[in-house]
Order: structure tokens, then sequence, then C-alpha cells
């Protein structure tokens, strides 16, 4: 390490570890103040961050400094104040709109990675590495597994990448290049949209064409650049590509989480009406007409046998419905209801089945604790 790099590091005061990594930290330059990110990489990834350093990407993190030492390479990097999107979807669903306009970002942030005269690219596009920042920008972080293309070369000489967004030839059936990334943007965005990957459950509606094509076993099937997946991205969300600049990061996701948060929720979004398709809306009318009508057909006698009075009967009727609507949109994921709950989501079906099961119990339970409660103090 040269002098002047050694004053330049020195010039960073650590503030802490950030998560639980203990090769990153929050520092601040007390010349100006600024925050950054310091961290360890690798070597051999000298090249991609000085190209990205010298490079500056509005979707990307801002890299500070780039030092190189006996052992590793030093990387100093804006800091985001924001969630991740594995974060945001834990909270909530993306609508079609503000997945596309996520996706369209993405194909702006490795636009000038993918052609660059030594093509950069991620390998390693994932919620968590997307940040949506305080500000309602897109930003893509961690290049620490990123490679340059090397023409001719029939395989990379190390396999790396996330399980479930990596495409085949991550595994040493090909050389990954700019459509592995693309397959990886297939990947999230059905993920974004379902909260699944694709081969656990594909997304209906508009994208899931989209969805196929960039995951396509073949590179050589699936889009072959960014701006062909852009141009369709644009198509199926009605969005005009020319409103999508790609020197202008703004995302505004935030204001439609604020709707989501405040209650304004959508109706296309009820169980059944979310992905537009008329036959599961069909399905879904006749579904809550079915419950409805079994609802509101019950019968409940006192204790003697006798037949409750009409205001106790329409009490219990109302809250055995409100129970059941509740119990559908608890199976159907409405708003995340059930994502966090692992007997529900577990792969197995049988498992799943109990899960409901319960569920279904819980809830007749509590609509019967509710009405107990509710008749003590009004009758």
């Amino acid at each position: 390490m040269r002098l002047d790099e050694e004053y330049c590091l020195s010039e960073y005061v650590d503030l802490g570890r950030l998560g639980d990594n203990e090769k990153v930290h929050i520092v601040r330059n007390q010349v100006n103040g600024v925050i950054g990110v310091r961290k360890y990489v690798a070597l051999d990834l000298e090249e991609i961050y000085l190209f990205l350093k010298e490079n500056p990407n509005a979707y990307i993190p801002k890299i500070y400094e780039c030092i190189q030492t006996d052992t590793n390479l030093i990387v100093i990097e804006e800091y985001l104040s924001g969630k991740n999107l594995e974060e945001m979807l834990k909270e909530k669903y993306f609508s079609e709109k503000d997945a596309a306009d996520i996706i369209i970002c993405l194909c702006n942030a490795l636009y000038p990675l993918h052609h660059a005269k030594m093509p950069v690219i991620c390998r390693d596009l994932k919620a968590e590495n997307v940040i949506l920042t305080n500000e309602g920008e897109v930003k893509l972080v961690d290049f620490d597994i990123a490679r340059i293309y090397q023409p001719g070369k029939s395989k990379d000489t190390v396999m790396m990448g996330t399980q479930g967004y990596a495409a085949p030839e991550q595994f040493g059936f090909g050389q990954t290049d700019a459509r592995t990334d693309i397959y990886a943007m297939g990947v999230l965005l059905n993920y974004m949209l379902v909260r699944e990957f694709p081969m656990e459950k594909l997304t209906e509606g508009k994208f899931r064409t989209i969805v196929l094509k960039c995951i396509k076993i073949n590179p050589e099937d699936r889009y072959q650049n960014v701006d062909e997946l852009k141009a369709d991205i644009c198509n199926a969300a009605e969005i005009p590509c020319s409103s999508m600049d790609s020197d202008k990061n703004k995302f505004y996701c935030a204001q439609s989480c604020k709707k989501d948060q405040a209650g304004e929720i959508p109706f296309y979004k009820i169980p059944g009406f979310r992905t537009g398709k008329v036959w599961k809306m069909i399905v879904a009318v006749i579904g809550y007409a079915l419950v409805t009508v079994t609802a509101w057909s019950l019968e409940a006698h006192d204790a003697n046998g006798k037949l409750l009075p009409q205001s106790k009967l329409t009490l219990e009727r109302l809250v055995v419905w409100l129970s059941q609507i509740v119990f559908i949109f608890f199976v159907c994921d409405y708003m995340g209801m059930r994502r966090n709950i692992p007997v529900v989501n577990s792969k197995n079906r049988f498992v799943r089945l109990i899960g409901y099961a319960a569920a279904e119990f819980i809830f007749l339970f509590a609509a019967a604790a509710i009405c107990a409660i509710l008749e003590a103090i009004l009758f």
C-alpha cells in the first residue's frame, strides 16, 4: 500500500460493523463528513471496482476508494439509507407497475456494465442486493462475485451464485454473460409479484411470458440484452420507455406503499381479482357468494334448544362470515398474511394442509369467542 493510500484510509473513522458481516463497517470521512461503507473483498475484484469507480452509475453506490493491500482489496462506497427488496417483501407485495419500474431501473443499471469494453457480469442479482432508498432510488449493490466476460471461454473458472436466482451456466454449464443477469431478473420479477421462485409458483398476468423467456435454460432462447427485456417490460406495463431514462433514477413505490399502509387497497388486489383473469374473477365471485350464503343460512340455538333471537343470530352470522372471509384472505396470502408462518409455507403439501386446517379451526374458535364476548356486552 502506498503512503498516499494509507493517508487516504486514515481520513475515515470507523463507526461500527454494518449488519452481521465482520468485514463490512460504516465509516465517516473526517474531512467532508461523508458516511460510507468500508468492506474487504477479493483482490481479483480490483478491475471491477475500479471500473465502477471510474464510471459512476446512478443505479449503483458510488465508489469512493479502492485500495489494494497484500491480502485483499479495501473498498469504501456510498452508504445507502433504505430497505432491500427482501425486507420490503416481508411487508407487502409489489404491484405489477412497481415491479416493472424496478426491473427497468435494473436494466438501466446493467446496461453500461454489459456494454463496457470488458463487460461486467453481476452474477448475484437478487432481492437482498437491490435497495430502495429513502430518496426513492433503486440501487444495485454487492459486486463481490461479479466477473468480467471473456470471449471464447467455455465456462467460468469458479462456480458462484445464489440458489434460486442463479442461471444454469453458473453451475458449470457454460460461461456467464449478460444473459445470466437477465435470468436473475426474470426470477426477481416473479419473486416480487408472488413472493416465490418460478419453479415453485409462476406469476400469472401480463408478465408471465416475460418471466418464462428470461429463465429459459438455453441462454440463446432468453432476451439477448437488457434493452430487449426493458422494451418488453415497458410494453407490458404500458410505460413509455422514453420516460425511463437511464440517467434518471427515481422510483415512486414509496407513495404506493403509503397508500397500502393507509388502507387504500385497490379492489383488483382482493384474492381472485389480483391478476385480472376473467375466469379467476368468476370463480372468486362464486366462492364469495357461497361463503356468504352458507354463513347467513346458519341456525343457532340456546341451551334450551330454542332458536336464538334474531339480533343474536344476525351477530353470530356476521362474525362467522367475517371469519371465513379472513380465512380466504389468509390462504391467498392477502397483504402477506401467511408468508411468515412456516407450516403453511412448507414445501410438503400434507404439512400445508394440516396448517390450513389448524388455521380454520383457530378462525372458527376466534369467531365463537368474539360472539360470546359481544353477546355478553350487548345483550
